[in-house]
């Protein structure tokens, strides 16, 4: 309980917060407006049902996570991964082109992402930094996207889903800021976790 009247203090003096520590009426009410964004540009999100002060009722994509179709099969489906990254792709146009940088799914993990009926639908919109340049969520989608996906795919294939990643994502600028971020240095590193290989970006 302490924590949600801390966030209320936050609020109150006005301090910057990330999306993910807004107390839950203001947290669902960044979703709802999100979703009804990304519905209203035919994107794939569950429909509202209903939304009152503490609840948002939304539709049920029935589906699986891509998550699941990764990690439970030996093989890569390398159309799906296309059709992501052009998912993804074309999203980020919109979000630049319209100054709309919530459409920009930053928590993107694989497990927020489901593949129902040959579409790909993305779900829990409770993460973002309101104060931030599309620049930056952008950035933020792209580093959480790739290592959820690098780190559910067999590890001969992760090269290649790489290299069709840069081959598809047309927005250089953001690739560039990315890398050098932080300490002006970042690169995509495979290192070792637990025995087993892994992708990481890691600041230099």
């Amino acid at each position: 309980m302490w924590k949600y009247y801390f966030r209320c203090a936050l609020d109150f003096i006005g301090l910057r917060q990330p999306v993910e520590y807004y107390n839950k009426r203001k947290r669902l009410e960044f979703e709802y407006q999100t979703l009804k964004l990304w519905f209203s540009y035919d994107l794939n999100v569950p429909e509202i049902i209903r939304k009152n002060s503490f609840d948002l009722h939304l539709s049920i994509i029935e589906g699986r996570t891509l998550h699941k179709i990764f990690t439970e099969s030996n093989d890569i489906d390398m159309d799906l991964v296309i059709k992501l990254i052009n998912d993804l792709n074309y999203r980020h146009h919109l979000a630049f082109k319209y100054n709309e940088p919530k459409l920009c799914h930053v928590d993107a993990n694989l497990r927020n992402i489901v593949y129902s009926n040959n579409k790909i639908f993305h779900i829990d919109f409770e993460m973002g930094r309101e104060y931030e340049t599309i620049g930056m969520w952008a950035q933020r989608e792209i580093s959480k996207l790739l290592i959820s996906l690098l780190n559910n795919i067999p590890v001969s294939e992760r090269d290649n889903v790489v290299r069709l990643f840069c081959n598809i994502y047309e927005h250089n600028s953001v690739i560039n800021s990315l890398i050098k971020s932080k300490h002006k240095k970042i690169k995509l590193n495979r290192y070792k976790d637990s025995g087993s290989d892994n992708y990481s970006l890691v600041t230099l």
